[in-house]
């Protein structure tokens, strides 16, 4: 059964970009690494529970922040950089307005299929789309700055910006749900 789900044609492709692979890891470090706090029996149940709370905030907002702003900012500004600057005279990104569109077109099953998307997007542009301006080079070009873009939102997202921000955003999360509570001030003796 696991070298069915495994082999999967569907479970492959889905698995196979950065963003894909750092969501799951992700998403595991959100339940995985609470769940082993809260297995641990040395320690007492106050801090086990605070210290799987900000575990799963910290992991989880990490995870939102990555999927909701890094990515489609690093993703979306660099294909629009290759687009306009850097590839400009390339037909795939002329024919693709956009890298969610090119990865539809990247996903189709057949070489036949992708002739008639490209058949398709010629009619409704005007522009001649085929397999000899947009070759399996040119997908690979497309494909390459869209990852090598998501690998680099991976790195300063998750290394960089993540951590800032989240660890400013877990203390009022944890107090609203009451598992910090404010220290009374000390008055200073002057």
């Amino acid at each position: 059964m696991i070298q069915n789900i495994i082999s999967n044609p569907t479970f492959y492709n889905a698995t196979q970009g950065t963003v894909a692979q750092m969501t799951i890891k992700t998403g595991l470090n959100s339940v995985a690494r609470p769940g082993f706090i809260l297995l641990d029996k040395n320690i007492d149940p106050h801090t086990k529970k605070f210290s799987a709370s900000k575990e799963f905030l910290y992991q989880g907002l990490s995870l939102l922040m990555y999927l909701g702003i890094i990515i489609p900012i690093f993703k979306h500004g660099a294909y629009a950089l290759a687009k306009n600057k850097l590839f400009k005279n390339e037909a795939v990104f002329k024919a693709f307005p956009n890298p969610d569109e090119f990865k539809k077109f990247l996903k189709l099953g057949s070489e036949q299929e992708k002739l008639t998307k490209l058949s398709e997007i010629s009619k409704a542009t005007g522009d001649t789309f085929n397999r000899t301006n947009i070759s399996e080079e040119s997908e690979h070009l497309a494909n390459g700055v869209i990852e090598s873009s998501s690998l680099i939102g991976t790195i300063l997202g998750l290394a960089v910006v993540a951590p800032l921000t989240a660890t400013k955003a877990i203390h009022p999360i944890l107090k609203a749900v009451g598992l910090v509570k404010d220290e009374p001030k000390q008055e200073t003796k002057a």
